[in-house]
């Protein structure tokens, strides 16, 4: 039987939201928040500069969201925002020295809260998690198409006949009509 207080969504959504909001408290003095880590260390571990729309992949972020947060970070003096001289729709992002500096500093305080929420897990364990984590994702290419070909819809409400007693009033023409008792 499902229960959604078990339910995997539930549960995942449930540590991702505790985690992010532990790693917020530490990351919000550096002015920063969680999408905008996401954006540094997304741009750390790629080594050079991305297209907003690969930043918005790996982050899991809309890109008109994602497009504010950059230029927000842009200001900060994190990024770097360059449209490419042969594609001007497109705009590269890039760490700037003092946003790849912030990133080597926070990234290892992410590592630690990764390491305290696996626990006693064994490195193995958390890597199979891990790339169990990976497998459920990619899995949900399949519940898109679902979706976006009007495969899966909530079921109609069963149709109930009710057989309230019914109530005699005069209306303001003078007609007697009948109305449900509340």
């Amino acid at each position: 039987m499902y229960r959604f207080s078990n339910s995997l969504p539930y549960l995942l959504a449930r540590l991702g939201v505790r985690m992010g909001d532990l790693f917020v408290r530490v990351i919000r003095h550096e002015k920063l928040t969680l999408p905008m880590y996401r954006v540094l260390a997304a741009l750390s571990e790629q080594g050079h500069p991305l297209r907003l729309g690969e930043i918005a992949e790996l982050t899991s972020a809309d890109v008109s969201t994602l497009s504010r947060i950059v230029a927000e970070m842009s200001r900060a003096g994190l990024l770097t925002r360059d449209r490419p001289e042969n594609d001007q729709r497109s705009l590269q992002v890039a760490l700037t020295p003092k946003g790849a500096e912030l990133a080597s500093r926070l990234m290892p305080i992410a590592q630690h809260y990764e390491e305290v929420a696996t626990g006693a897990m064994s490195a193995k364990e958390a890597a199979e998690l891990k790339q169990v984590l990976v497998e459920l994702y990619k899995n949900l290419d399949r519940l898109e198409q679902e979706v976006e070909a009007g495969l899966i819809e909530v079921p109609a409400a069963a149709a109930k006949e009710t057989r309230e007693p019914k109530v005699d009033v005069k209306g303001s023409t003078g007609r007697r009509r009948k109305i449900p008792r509340k």
